[in-house]
């Protein structure tokens, strides 16, 4: 077993040898956009203690480890003795996990560094971390542990109170690459645009922005292929499209992840067949069961909801709008989380689906609203509280919640605008409408931004206000 990690700790026999041949880090060079997280340059994991990284698959969870780990042997000077990397998908129990851990411990190095990747994959876990944790041999690690299933690990880290460390900040939430993310790799010269909309009210005007706003449009687009997945994007900007592979590459794990909940993959095809058939609708558990053959609504919400514990979907709640609280007992509206896993789903669902014939569909406007109000209310759960309103004159989009105050933002993809699809968001003297315009203008009471912008915004997770 030991000599079964050797394959991700190859800088016990050279640093070289590890930039050079380990499996992440040797991908990397052969891709034409290589993303370097922000954290990678904050000091995260300086201090003993317990840490949490969760997010899908496919976003870069392991290689950032792997560039952390390069980090810390090349910048920071730290021994390669006192960092160990462990790939959960290997190891199966959890009893091989703590002799593993007693045999790295070495109370002769002041500060070690253990990463175990995937480590939802092990079984009873957080039994041994938790019997290392009360037995002092983690008094002096940074245990990095990270996982794909924000349901199961985090019941998991339930049991590790009061065993966490010092730090200020112990739990980190990967997310696919959000569309200022993207734009900032894609396009290099772009950052500084990027960072001065990031810092500005979305309603002040930006000189030399609706110069660069059809580019931001074209890369919007672009993002709407292949999302925030680095892996299809990386292959969309050498080929120009996405092979069926890599889609499928993202629905095996999906099914494999469902089948660990004791799931079936029949039931997971049908319910990927409601959403799609009821995508951008309010639907309740009840009206989604009519799609499929299983009979307890109970059932569909389940799997729902383990698809979104695994970064698949998000569940949009409707809102009280006194309490700022969702409403569990009124329809909801569900949205895949990413461009690229309504696209693996779909070609899931119907193999003969290209990302071709995706891209033709793309150029009208009524498909692609689907795509970008999904993508709205992505980058707006990132940061903040969001649902949706139903009111007396119809329904907003999104509803993000700051504090004590609400903000309606409506979706309107198309240049031509009309009063009466507008008349419940006007209810409000802070409603948001995005267009794909280039100017920022007023309507009665309400603002009218570049949706390219707004995403660009909230990317930098707030939304100011003038």
């Amino acid at each position: 077993m030991f000599e079964e990690l050797d394959i991700h700790n190859q800088f016990n026999e050279s640093i070289t040898r590890y930039k050079e041949h380990d499996p992440h880090l040797k991908r990397l060079s052969g891709l034409p956009l290589v993303y370097h997280s922000p954290l990678l340059d904050e000091p995260i994991f300086d201090i003993p203690g317990i840490y949490l990284i969760t997010g899908g698959r496919q976003i870069g969870k392991t290689t950032f480890l792997k560039q952390f780990i390069l980090k810390l042997l090349t910048e920071k000077n730290i021994v390669p003795k006192a960092v160990l990397f462990i790939s959960g998908e290997i190891i199966d129990t959890h009893h091989i996990l703590r002799r593993i851990i007693n045999r790295f411990y070495d109370e002769s190095i002041p500060h070690q560094f253990l990463f175990i990747d995937e480590v939802n994959y092990i079984p009873d876990w957080d039994k041994s971390v938790k019997y290392l944790a009360d037995a002092g041999i983690l008094n002096t690690m940074s245990v990095i542990l990270t996982g794909s299933d924000n349901r199961i690990i985090r019941t998991s880290m339930k049991r590790f109170a009061g065993r966490r460390g010092a730090a200020d900040k112990t739990d980190f939430d990967f997310f696919p690459l959000s569309f200022k993310e993207f734009v900032c790799l894609r396009e290099k010269e772009l950052e500084p645009l990027c960072k001065e909309i990031g810092s500005t009210p979305v309603t002040a005007e930006i000189p030399g922005y609706e110069n660069r706003h059809h580019l931001l449009t074209e890369l919007l687009y672009e993002y709407l292929v292949h999302g925030g997945y680095l892996p299809a994007i990386n292959e969309f900007r050498l080929k120009g499209t996405i092979s069926k592979s890599v889609m499928n590459t993202y629905i095996q794990w999906i099914i494999g992840d469902i089948l660990k909940h004791n799931k079936n993959e029949d039931y997971l095809f049908e319910i990927f067949k409601g959403i799609t058939a009821t995508y951008n609708t309010q639907v309740s558990w009840n009206n989604l069961g009519r799609y499929l053959s299983i009979e307890h609504h109970k059932t569909i919400a389940d799997y729902c909801n383990v698809l979104v514990s695994m970064h698949v979907l998000h569940i949009q709640e409707a809102i009280i709008e006194h309490k700022l609280t969702g409403a569990p007992k009124k329809n909801r509206k569900i949205y895949f989380r990413d461009p690229f896993i309504h696209h693996a789903v779909s070609n899931y669902l119907e193999p003969e689906l290209s990302i071709d014939r995706i891209k033709q569909n793309l150029k009208d406007n009524r498909f692609a609203s689907s795509y970008i109000e999904a993508a709205a209310v992505d980058h707006c759960k990132r940061w903040a509280p969001t649902y949706y309103i139903k009111g007396s004159k119809g329904e907003v989009d999104i509803v993000l919640v700051q504090g004590n105050s609400m903000f309606p933002v409506e979706v309107k993809w198309t240049t031509n605008i009309r009063p009466e699809d507008l008349k419940q968001v006007q209810n409000y003297k802070n409603g948001i409408i995005l267009s794909p315009r280039s100017e920022t203008t007023m309507l009665k009471n309400n603002v009218v931004l570049p949706l390219t912008r707004f995403l660009i915004h909230t990317g930098y997770h707030r939304l100011l206000l003038e």
